[in-house]
């Protein structure tokens, strides 16, 4: 399995579900000036929602001068997540023996400033202070929930792939994936049918 067939087994389920549940395909909130148009389809605007559709990205980026600009490698699995569909912000819940997990992927949008994402998004010490060392992990998700206690962040070892749950401190940690490719693999639509 690859990350594009992850991320469209993923949207195949969250699609499936969605219909399921509400008969449509999965909306978001929008309003105009306030939510970017980005894979929002507008004809189907009603009530404020609109519905949204991933798209597979037909340019890749290079890393080359990012990674020289950050002064270490990106791993393969963050380059491969941020190199294959656009997509806004989704929620699914994770398959895990320690509890119920929800997770929330931010988005990756047509248009983004690549080298801001990156940077930011490995600069995790302000959100995690245990996370020591630029380069270590790489934010993809600003909300997570666990069993009753939200508020947790999506971070991936740049090192590992593994993909983690944290409150903050690394110290408290729920471990979601080997890889994002098997994160989104798992994931189940967050409007799934089975609860």
């Amino acid at each position: 399995m690859g990350m594009k067939e992850a991320f469209e087994a993923f949207f195949e389920e969250m699609d499936r579900n969605s219909l399921k549940k509400t008969g449509k395909l999965p909306r978001v909130p929008y309003k105009e000036g306030l939510v970017s148009k980005d894979l929002i389809q507008l004809e189907t605007l009603e009530k404020g929602y609109a519905v949204w559709r991933p798209q597979l990205q037909k340019e890749k980026v290079s890393f080359e001068e990012i990674e020289k600009e950050l002064g270490f490698t990106i791993h393969s699995q963050i380059k491969k997540y941020l190199n294959t569909y656009w997509f806004r912000k989704i929620e699914a819940r994770v398959p895990n023996s320690a509890g119920r997990v929800i997770v929330g992927l931010d988005g990756i949008l047509p248009g983004m400033d690549f080298a801001n994402r990156i940077s930011y998004c490995f600069d995790v010490e302000e959100f995690c202070p245990d996370c020591s060392g630029i380069g270590e992990y790489f934010l993809i998700g600003t909300f997570c929930k666990f069993d009753d206690f939200d508020g947790l962040l999506v971070l991936v070892n740049n090192n590992t792939s593994e993909v983690i749950a944290v409150d903050g401190s690394i110290k408290n940690s729920v471990k979601l994936a080997d890889s994002i490719e098997d994160l989104l693999y798992n994931m189940k639509g967050i409007w799934s049918i089975d609860e």
